[in-house]
């Protein structure tokens, strides 16, 4: 009979969902409305780098990224990634309420958006080439340093 230790149980954490590589690489635009309504497309694939950043406005985790993102000029990106807040469709948020927490950044409403880049929760971050047309990176957003850092490191900024 053996006396090694038994590993320590784990069914009390909550894995992290992270899901590149584990589904196709399929890069769309992000089609939905602002949150006054009117439609709008933004084209990954027409820009260098975009970030997509999914969030809800019921959640208490994701207020330090609305403020960050709600002021673009102080994002801590390169110049040449554009940052887009993608929230659930009109279905599931207030539009009211997203356009006050969004401020001066840009926010598409899409549920589409979810579907397309497999995203189940936010607050969660998406990085596209789009030279490559591909995802570079991933994951859930646990802080603008955190997503500054994933960024660069998936870049291979130096």
């Amino acid at each position: 009979m053996s006396t090694a230790p038994r590993p320590s149980d784990l069914r009390h954490l909550i894995q992290v969902p992270n899901f590149l590589g584990h589904r196709p690489g399929t890069v769309r635009s992000v089609q939905g409305t602002v949150p006054s309504g009117e439609p709008v497309e933004f084209e990954v694939t027409e820009r260098p780098w975009t970030l997509l950043v999914f969030l809800t406005s019921a959640c208490d985790g994701c207020e330090e990224l609305w403020r960050a993102f709600a002021d673009p000029e102080s994002l801590p990106f390169p110049r040449d990634v554009d940052a887009v807040v993608v929230t659930r469709g009109p279905r599931f948020e207030a539009p009211d309420k997203v356009a006050r927490l969004a401020g001066s950044g840009s926010v598409v409403m899409s549920d589409d958006a979810w579907t397309d880049y497999g995203v189940h929760t936010g607050p969660f971050y998406v990085l596209v080439d789009g030279a490559a047309v591909r995802v570079v990176t991933e994951g859930v957003a646990w802080s603008l340093e955190q997503i500054a850092s994933s960024v660069s490191t998936a870049r291979g900024d130096a």
